[in-house]
């Protein structure tokens, strides 16, 4: 079967070069695959969820249930923006989603909000509005963690008042990346020289027009070390009020489950979305509670 994909999609795959923020860089192609085999799935005639929930676990919308409790997921790359057939399907999620959703369950009253994630990162942009709305909110927030939550994932979880996290989930990633393919010994094979011109002063303006030169890359490790540090600066300001005893393994951005994770302050307590569930109800109505396997004697 021939298959053409359209603009926006090639948009959105030439948006993962020089992008590889997931854990693995299996998950970026992954993503890809999966965003043009919908495309090869879909017409140009609007389906209906029953017909793509056969093919794809769909993401639900927010709701607040007779708890008062608010439940967001969080599923897939975390992108600033992206087509919303790829959020409704499960593959990616807007930062923009995120926040209008929890923006809106505290506007309507939710006494807490049950964050379910399920992401292997995503990009700075947008990362840090939505991890910053998390953290500074004044209702009580739990993050339930399964699959993966690394990256800008854990750093968005990091700001709830406790992580709960399922015996397999992979924890962490923290830190900041940027890669980019190095062409040059390709180019001087076939006798190619990239060249370019820019207005006096402006020593920057061709990073990765052409191959960064020393200064160059001294500006994007500068740059990187920035987010960086804001990263770190994030997660220990949001695992300190959790009452967590976080150690400085984490910040040599290694993944970690399990007991590993607790014992390194990245989770509060190894459970399922229930005992997850549970805590932030316990937590609304400001009664002790205990899942039973958690490694932080402090409540939030």
């Amino acid at each position: 079967m021939n298959f053409t994909p359209t603009i926006s999609q090639l948009k959105m795959l030439a948006s993962l070069r020089g992008n590889l923020w997931m854990v693995h860089e299996g998950r970026a192609v992954e993503l890809a695959l999966s965003a043009l085999e919908l495309s090869e799935r879909t017409s140009k005639e609007r389906h209906t969820d029953e017909e793509l929930s056969e093919y794809y676990t769909l993401r639900p919308a927010s709701v607040i249930d007779g708890n008062g409790i608010a439940h967001i997921e969080a599923r897939g790359a975390m992108l600033m923006d992206c087509q919303p057939i790829y959020e409704r399907v499960g593959m990616t999620i807007r930062y923009s989603t995120l926040i209008s959703e929890t923006e809106n369950a505290v506007s309507q009253g939710a006494k807490g909000i049950l964050y379910k994630i399920n992401s292997p990162g995503g990009s700075v942009s947008g990362n840090i509005e939505a991890s910053e709305l998390v953290a500074n909110l004044t209702i009580p927030t739990v993050s339930f963690c399964e699959g993966l939550a690394c990256s800008a994932a854990y750093k968005f979880a990091s700001g709830t008042d406790s992580i709960v996290a399922s015996k397999s989930a992979l924890m962490g990633n923290i830190g900041t990346i940027l890669s980019w393919a190095d062409w040059s010994k390709f180019q001087e094979k076939w006798g190619i020289e990239m060249k370019a011109i820019t207005s006096e002063g402006a020593d920057l303006k061709s990073t990765f027009h052409l191959m960064p030169n020393e200064e160059q890359i001294q500006f994007l490790q500068e740059s990187i070390n920035k987010s960086g540090e804001a990263f770190k600066a994030h997660v220990i300001a949001g695992r300190t009020k959790a009452g967590a005893d976080l150690s400085d393994e984490v910040f040599r951005a290694g993944w970690y489950s399990g007991e590993d994770a607790g014992n390194l302050g990245l989770i509060d307590a190894i459970g399922t979305h229930k005992d997850a569930y549970d805590q932030l109800l316990a937590l609304t109505q400001k009664i002790p509670f205990d899942i039973g396997n958690t490694f932080n004697k402090t409540n939030p």
